[in-house]
Formats: structure tokens, sequence, C-alpha cells
């Protein structure tokens, strides 16, 4: 960059014609003749124009900014003075915040740059030095000058796709040019050449970056009157990508992340799934990991009343509308709740619109109150208040208005709440209404009887509950008997009866629960403690009291049943056992009947007894001898068949001994002398071995010959390895198989994370974007299996529907036949009324006849009414047969 204040005198040497001529440049004033300010690279200045830089000032910059982000596809520069010794291209991403190295230039690398590689980049990062030759071109519009133009390209040394090469090289917003190393012709005269830097054109070749979303850039203003080659920095952005660098999806297609466009795959914006009630979305990373890699779009300011990811749920106070389709806009409608039965701050069920009623409320909207209740308000916390009605008195699913309160009572039941009964009623417990008392008109004083329990005041001398019945007299209580003779006390103690005390009739005692015994003086069985104090016995006493009992009954049952039997022989099962049995009890009885022993029999027994001690113990003494004598026998045992087994192995070590002393010596000298001449055959081959041991140390030295001439192996194989860290790219394959969303290089020798992820290896859902081999082909099971299986269920359905046809052809032969019998018995019975209504009217002309007096006779008269009767019967009947008989062919 430099700053001009004062003119300049140039010198320049021009080739071929070996001439000086001196110049005065003055760029103070910038639309000058002798002007060469920076502006004059542009194109439209004309050949006479150019830029150059102030003499002998080594380090100076050019510097392009742009207002947007563009696409560089080339730089070529025409350079009107020498080619300079070295330059530093650099481009800016974020508008000359930071800068990145794009290439080293040079006319000689390894001086200018020694530090620097040289040769085309092999990698994005790499940075090297390319060299640059001067190319003489011949002069332009007379003038006597040394023009070079050098194209820029960075990418023909890399194995890359196109779409790599403009997503890691091509964007830009700002251009640097910076000459390092001036140029100067060689001494000639008395008049050293002037060295600068001048450029005739600068072209900046490109487009709008668009990151492979569009074909063309646009201007902001379609009338711009700018010519065509200037190039705008908006792009007409395709596969539903936005901004001036279609650098984000746009605003309803964000279902997937947005990716740069690659050379076989566009990477197109999903629009997201808000069910037809939003335009507008964003991608959320975190729901997009949640669900797999599916779907990661969230909608925004959803429509019609609904909210949720996919505008799939109705907002708060609107439920679902199942009349229509997710995706109408009437899908959801306000709820429709009763605010007076609803739980204040409570919304409804957004599926089905049912409000949270109040708890004595109840319906879709909270509008009614629940059976028993009446009332609803607002005011109160429980919507309805209960019925003021009786219960016994009142009807039982509706005991009330659930308006007015007002009761609903049962037949015969009055009272502002249900709780009386009507005039001559009585039974309100019974809850079906009240029940006539029905007391007798004369044998009762009123026909009202008691409410509760239904007595009629009855008249003397009857009784009864409705006294229609005579009264019978009867002995006061403790007593018994006949009133007309005499009353006489019971016999009993009445701490422990009934109120009555005894029966009526027969005087005998009615003890209470716990009392027990004649005059119920007695605690009954069951009950433990002194009378008077009689409490119920431990537990335990019921138990073995149940046991008790069910033994006796099974003792009287055993008695009963040995009444049965009768006498005879025993059968030969039982009869060894019975007459062991019968041998016992005899010998028990014949000891029974001997005398008693006395005490001197006891006595002798006593001796007999300590004599047989006696004998038992010198007989275990005698025994524990035997036993050892018969331990001594075994061990004689066993040294015996030491001694024999030692006396077997030296009689075998004695014959050995002397069948070698028996044996000729010459025998061994024959083995020695073989062996002898086995190791000198051994010897023999070791000593031959040296020309092969000879023979191995050559090869061995031409393999070390041989090896010292291979190149170094390892320059192949780094060449190799260095073509596939760029090339191939796996990434749109494995994009494809997968479905993933990779967006870094993978190549052969280098490939971060898994080729394909276990969770974009998912089956694909309905309603959901499929992409990839394995996620099409596991979609494809999936709906071939459904297929079948509908196949299966419409197979089963067509032979029911054939099922029901047959049915259906079997029930109308059934109907067709029944029809056509009908109709022969309907023509039947036609003809038959016919006849019958012949009858009659011949008939009604002899009534006729006889009212007017055509017939006198008194027997004629007899046989007409008589014939009108049976008329009439034979008419009933028949009639009555043919309704009979149509009403089963009917049914």
């Amino acid at each position: 960059r430099q700053i001009l204040n004062h003119e300049s005198n140039v010198h320049l040497l021009f080739l071929f014609q070996w001439q000086m001529k001196c110049c005065v440049c003055d760029s103070r004033t910038p639309h000058a003749f002798n002007s060469h300010q920076v502006e004059n690279v542009l194109s439209s200045t004309g050949h006479k124009r150019w830029w150059q830089s102030q003499n002998d000032v080594k380090h100076v910059s050019l510097q392009l900014d742009l207002n947007n982000t563009f696409q560089l596809a080339n730089l070529l520069l025409d350079f009107r003075s020498p080619l300079p010794g070295g330059m530093v291209i650099e481009r800016s991403t974020d508008f000359g915040t930071t800068w990145k190295i794009y290439q080293y230039l040079s006319t000689d690398c390894s001086t200018i740059f020694p530090r620097i590689l040289k040769g085309l980049p092999q990698k994005w990062q790499d940075v090297h030095c390319q060299d640059i030759q001067n190319q003489p071109r011949q002069p332009q519009n007379g003038g006597k000058v040394l023009k070079t133009q050098y194209s820029l390209d960075l990418t023909s040394g890399m194995g890359t796709s196109k779409s790599q090469r403009i997503n890691n090289l091509a964007e830009f917003t700002n251009l640097r040019i910076n000459f390092t190393q001036l140029t100067r012709f060689p001494h000639q005269g008395y008049r050293l050449p002037s060295a600068f830097y001048a450029l005739n054109e600068m072209q900046v070749q490109g487009s709008c970056f668009c990151h492979g979303h569009a074909d063309r850039c646009a201007a902001p203003d379609a009338s711009s009157g700018e010519p065509r080659a200037v190039v705008h920095g908006r792009c007409v952005c395709q596969h539903n990508t936005a901004g001036p660098n279609c650098d984000h999806c746009a605003s309803s297609y964000n279902d997937q992340p947005w990716r740069p466009a690659e050379d076989d795959n566009p990477n197109e914006c999903c629009r997201c799934n808000c069910n037809g009630h939003s335009h507008k979305c964003h991608f959320d990373q975190s729901v997009y990991q949640a669900n797999g890699g599916k779907s990661g779009g969230v909608c925004e300011d959803c429509q019609h009343n609904t909210e949720g990811r996919n505008c799939e749920f109705c907002k708060i106070n609107f439920f679902r509308n199942r009349r229509f389709d997710l995706g109408h806009p009437e899908v959801c409608l306000p709820c429709e709740c009763d605010p007076d039965g609803t739980v204040p701050d409570s919304s409804c069920d957004r599926m089905n619109g049912r409000c949270v009623c109040k708890d004595n409320v109840q319906g879709d909207r909270c509008h009614l109150c629940k059976p028993g209740f009446t009332q609803l308000t607002n005011s109160n916390p429980q919507g309805c208040r209960e019925c003021a009605c009786n219960i016994l008195g009142s009807r039982r699913n509706v005991p009330c208005d659930d308006e007015t309160g007002h009761c609903f009572c049962l037949s015969n039941v009055v009272g502002e709440k249900c709780d009386e009964c009507a005039v001559n009623h009585w039974k309100i417990a019974s809850g079906e209404g009240c029940w006539p008392c029905n007391c007798h008109p004369q044998n009762s004083l009123s026909l009202q009887c008691n409410q509760f329990t239904g007595q009629c005041q009855c008249r003397e001398g009857y009784g009864g509950l409705t006294c229609s019945t005579v009264e019978v007299q009867e002995c006061p209580h403790q007593t018994f008997g006949n009133v007309r003779t005499g009353c006489r006390a019971c016999d009993c103690n009445f701490q422990g009866t009934e109120v009555m005390g005894c029966n009526k009739l027969t005087g005998s005692c009615l003890c209470r629960s716990g009392f027990a015994g004649p005059h119920c003086n007695q605690c009954q069985r069951g009950y433990c403690g002194n009378y008077h104090q009689c409490e119920t016995c431990h537990p335990c006493f019921q138990a073995y009291d149940d046991d008790i009992q069910r033994f006796g009954l099974y003792q009287a049952a055993l008695k009963n049943s040995t009444q049965y039997l009768q006498g005879g022989t025993i059968t030969s099962g039982y009869s060894s056992r019975l007459l062991e049995v019968e041998r016992k009890m005899q010998h028990i009885q014949h000891i029974l009947d001997n005398s008693l022993i006395t005490e001197q029999g006891l006595d002798q027994v006593a001796n007999n007894i300590a004599t047989i001690r006696q004998t038992i113990e010198r007989l275990n003494s005698e025994i524990r001898l035997v036993d050892e004598v018969s331990s001594l026998s075994i061990d004689m045992d066993a040294l015996d068949k030491s001694l024999h087994l030692i006396t077997e192995q030296y009689q075998n070590k004695k014959a050995q001994f002397e069948a070698r002393h028996s044996i000729d010596l010459s025998g061994a000298f024959k083995i020695i002398r073989s062996a002898h001449l086995t190791s000198s055959n051994a010897s023999a081959r070791i000593a031959g071995s040296s020309g092969l041991l000879a023979e191995s140390l050559e090869y061995r030295r031409n393999a070390e010959e041989l090896e010292s001439h291979l190149i170094d192996p390892d320059s192949g194989f780094e060449v190799l390895q260095n073509k596939m860290a760029v090339t191939p790219n796996l990434t749109p394959v494995i994009n494809k198989i997968c479905s993933a969303v990779r967006s870094e290089v993978c190549t052969p020798s280098e490939c971060i994370g898994y080729l394909c992820p276990h969770q974009n290896a998912d089956e694909c859902g309905p309603g959901l974007s499929c992409k990839g081999i394995i996620a099409l082909s596991s979609s494809s099971i999936q709906t071939a299996r459904k297929t079948t299986q509908e196949f299966r269920n419409f197979n089963g359905q067509l032979q029911d529907t054939e099922q029901m046809i047959r049915a259906a052809e079997i029930t109308s032969s059934k109907i067709q036949t029944n029809a056509q019998n009908l109709r022969n018995q309907m023509s039947a019975i036609r003809t038959q009324i016919e006849a019958d209504i012949q009858r009659t009217k011949q008939f009604i002309r002899q009534v006729h006849n006889f009212l007017s007096g055509k017939i006198r006779n008194s027997n004629i008269l007899t046989i007409h009414i008589l014939s009108l009767v049976n008329l009439f019967a034979v008419c009933n009947l028949t009639f009555s047969l043919h309704l009979l008989l149509l009403r089963s062919q009917i049914q």
C-alpha cells in the first residue's frame, strides 16, 4: 500500500531494442494520463493505463475488499513490469478479520522462500511455493514493455471433487496480493533502470458463493444497469435453501441439518412436518439426535390453535376434532366447559374435550349435577349440593330435580323431603314406597296404623297386625297353663330365661343364650365361669369340643354299624389274624386265671437273672480275645505274602546273573564295532557340509548386494499414502448407504468415527424421511410383510363373505318356499271365505224373509235360528284356525 505525494521518474528498459526511456509518473491526480493508481488494473481503463508502484519499494500489497462472500475460480495477473521475484496470495472469509495464505509464488522458490515446500498442494492445509516463469510477449499499442500473465491454480495436484474444492478453497470476502521481491533489469549504460511493480490488469474470476445450491447469481435490484461481466453476491438458491449465499435452509425446510451440496448429492433441505399448520420451522440438534437422526425440525408459530414440535397437539383449552384429519384447519375446537361445574384453572382433555368436573358434577361439559345432587353454582367448590331428601322415600336414581332441588317421592310417600307416608300407609323403610295399613274397618279403632310397625289399633278381643283375628287370651309372662282353669308359675331361674320365662303350654323353661339346664340355672356348653357370670370360653375349648363332638359322632356311627353284623364263619381274608388275636386273648386269660406270683418265686427269678448276667460278662471277655487272635492271623498272612514276593525277586536276579556269565563276549564286540561305524559315517557327512555352508554364504552376499541396489521402498508407499489421503472421498457413498449426515471427508487412509452409525440404521416408520440403502431396504421388508398380512386378512374376509352369501341363499330359498306355501294356503282360505260369504248372504236373505213375515212356521224358524248359531260358530272357528295358520307361517 502506498501513499503518493510527489511525482516520480521511471526509467524503463525495453528488451529487444536495447534502449532506455524515462517517464514521469504523477498519481496525485486520479484520472490524469500519467496517473497509475490501483483502479487502473480494471479492464475498463484501457491499454494505456496501468497500476504501478513507487520505485524501489520492495514490499507492496494489493487488496481487493468485497461486500459479500464470493467463490474464487481463478486469478489472472497481466504484469507490465518484470515478474516479481516473490509473491504471497492471501484470502479472508470474514471480511478482513483473519487471513489465510493461499499460495507462495516465486521465480526461484528455493532462494526467495527457502523454508516453504515446493510444488502444488497435496492437501487442503498444505501451503507450498510454486515456481513461475517469465513469458515474453509482443508490445501492445506501440509500447516498449514486457508483459507477463499468471493464472492461479491451487487444486490441480489434488484428487478431489468439485464440491470439495469449492467448500475448502473457493470461499473468500477479501483477496490480498503481497509483492515481496523486486526484479531488476541488468545494468545497461550509465543509467540504472528503475525497479517497481506494474500491472496492466488483474482479473478475479469466480461467482457468488452458494455452497453448491444455486446455478446463477442475481443483482439485489433486478433493474440494475451494471455490466453483465459484474458478478453479484446474491445467489438464486435452489434445493429449498435461502440466504445471500444459500447458507441455511428455507423457513419451512429445516427437518434435516443444512449441508453443502456434493457432486452427486444435492443435499436438499427437507420440509418440516407441521401438518399444514405452520410455514416456519427451525432445526434442533438435540431433537435430531434423540430420534436417531430421522427428523430434527421444530415447527414455529403453529396456527389453527395447534402446538407441538409438529403442530400435532391442540393448545390448552382446545381439543381434537375427530371428524377431521390432523391437517384440517378446524382440527382443534375450543373447550365447551361450564365454568360453574369445572375445576378452576383446569382445561379439557386435548384428545376428547372432556372437562375436569368438580366432585358432584358430571357430563362432558361439566354442566350436570350427579344423581343425588342439585343446584349447580360457581361459588360451590363441589359444584352441586346434596339433595335434602330422605333416601328411603325418594327415587334412588334421581332423588331430586337437579335445578330446583325438589324431591321426587316414591308411591304413597309425602313431605317436602319425602320423609312421611301418606294417610293410612306405613313402612317407608321398604325403599319401594309406603304400604297400605289395611286395618279392619270394624275390628280396628282407626284406619291409620303405626307408620313404622304397621300395627293397627284393635278393639278389645281382636288382635293381629290388621286387627283381623280374634285375640286368644293366654297366661302372663313367667306363668303357663289355661287362663280359665288358672295359670301356674314357671319353675325356672328367670335370670337365665327369656322374657316369657317358660312355654305357655308345657311350662318348660326357655333359656337365654349362654344358659342351660331344666331350670336355666347352669352355664351352657361353651360358656365358662360361675352361674350368673357365664362367659364364652377360650377359643381352644371350641377346637377341642369340636373334636370331641366329631369323635362322638364317629363312635356312634361305628356302634350303629356293628349292630347289623351277623355271626358265622370268618372269611379267609381275616381268619388267620383273628385266630392269632384269639390265641393271645386266651393266653392272657390263662395268665389272669392262675394264682398270683409269690415272693419266693420272685426271689428265684432274681437269682436266675443274676446268674445269666455273670455268664454274659464272661462271654464278653472271651469274645474280645477271639477278636485279637483274628487280627494277628491277618497280619501273619500279609507277612507270608511279602516273603513269597521277595523270594521270587531273588530267584529272578540270580537267573539273570548266571545268564550273563554264560554268554559269549564276541557279541558285545560286534555291537561296539557297529557303533564305531555309525559315528564315522556321521563325521564324514559333517565334513561334506562345508561346501553347503560356502554356497549359503555366497547366496547371502548376493542378497545383500541386491538389497543395496533397491530404491527406498517407502517412497512409493508415501506417494500412495498421500494420494489415498485425499481420494477417493467415501463420504457420499456412506451417506447413501447408511442415510448418514456425515460432512467430514472420509478417505481410505483417514476416516473418523463409525462408517455406518447404528442409530442411522433404524427402520423407517410411517411419515418419516427414508434415505439410505439400509433404511429403504428395511422399509421395503416391512412393507412386504404388512402387504402379506393384509392379503391374508382379505382372504379371510372373502371366506367369511362367501359363507354369509351361502347362508343368505339358503335362507332366501327357505323364505321362497314358505312364501309359496303361504300363497297356496291364502288361495285356499280365500276360496273358503268366498264360500262362507255365499252362505252368509243366503242366510241373510232367509233372515230378511223371516223378518218380513214370509216365514210363519215355527219349525222352520227354529231351524233357521240353529243354522244361524252354527254358522257363527263355524265362521268363528274357521277364522281362528286361519289366523293361527297364518301366524305360524309368518313365524
